[in-house]
């Protein structure tokens, strides 16, 4: 497995724990200290909501995503959340690696496991346009892509997940700091099994969004077994109700610290602007 094709798993597994070292302050709080309702109350993935995140190399901005709970439609029969991931490069980004990419993710809405995922885009000079429906009754995707015409289909496990399900899975999972909780997903045709370690509750001070109480997590990737630590990610989310994603750090070896930080959220009439 080539770095290049570890770092795009890693990247895009990031959307999950969305952090940002240069803006926060965070003194660990006591396990103890963790509110009892995120252990017992069950989150709900919230119609209508949308994030917005300024992605960051060395503190110069690379481009922006933009995350959407857009609507309820049916699939197959099934109510499933369609979510939007839009990931944008600058235009002077554009000059050396241009990235324009949109995800389309529809999870269902009594299971939150992964019906069907939509991707098409372009990193650099790769360019995709394909669509993976999830049988998730007899275990089986279908993979097309709409560029070469080439459909495949592949056993997948139970419950899986492509890579925006999975963030959305994690938040409405019960826990606490020592917890390891585990997603299998599928990407590029291949299974994964991502291993998630809930490490501690900190608090956040985030520019334009004050003290925020936050979940710690890290994601280990493991691919037939074997743990993939080329690159590492560590994210924050917020240790409310809401479990709204807030910063990333990804580690990647020769590129660095690229860092995500949530600058914008709107919920109905609730809106909040860095």
């Amino acid at each position: 497995m080539t770095n290049s094709s570890v770092q795009q798993k890693l990247f895009a597994l990031g959307l999950t724990f969305l952090l940002m070292t240069g803006c926060v302050h965070h003194p660990q709080i006591q396990k103890q200290e963790l509110p009892s309702r995120l252990e017992k109350a069950k989150f709900t993935i919230p119609l209508g909501e949308h994030m917005k995140f300024s992605i960051r190399l060395l503190g110069v901005e690379l481009g922006a995503a933009d995350v959407w709970v857009k609507e309820i439609v049916k699939v197959r029969d099934r109510d499933a959340y369609h979510i939007v991931v839009k990931v944008r490069s600058k235009k002077w980004v554009d000059l050396i690696y241009p990235v324009d990419d949109e995800h389309h993710s529809y999870i269902d809405a009594e299971h939150f496991h992964s019906l069907r995922y939509d991707r098409r885009g372009r990193q650099g000079d790769y360019r995709v346009d394909e669509v993976i429906d999830y049988d998730q009754v007899n275990h089986k995707a279908r993979y097309e892509s709409r560029r070469s015409g080439d459909i495949k289909e592949m056993l997948i496990p139970k419950d899986v997940h492509d890579q925006v399900s999975c963030t959305f899975w994690f938040r409405v999972q019960p826990m606490k700091p020592g917890d390891k909780i585990e997603i299998p997903i599928n990407i590029d045709e291949k299974n994964w099994k991502l291993e998630v370690e809930v490490q501690a509750i900190e608090e956040l001070n985030i520019d334009g969004f004050g003290k925020i109480h936050a979940i710690r997590a890290e994601p280990f990737a493991r691919f037939q077994g074997l743990f993939v630590r080329r690159g590492r990610a560590w994210g924050w989310m917020s240790a409310d109700e809401r479990r709204i994603p807030l910063l990333m750090k990804t580690r990647i070896p020769v590129l660095g610290a690229i860092n995500m930080v949530l600058v914008e959220y709107e919920l109905g009439d609730y809106k909040v602007r860095a």
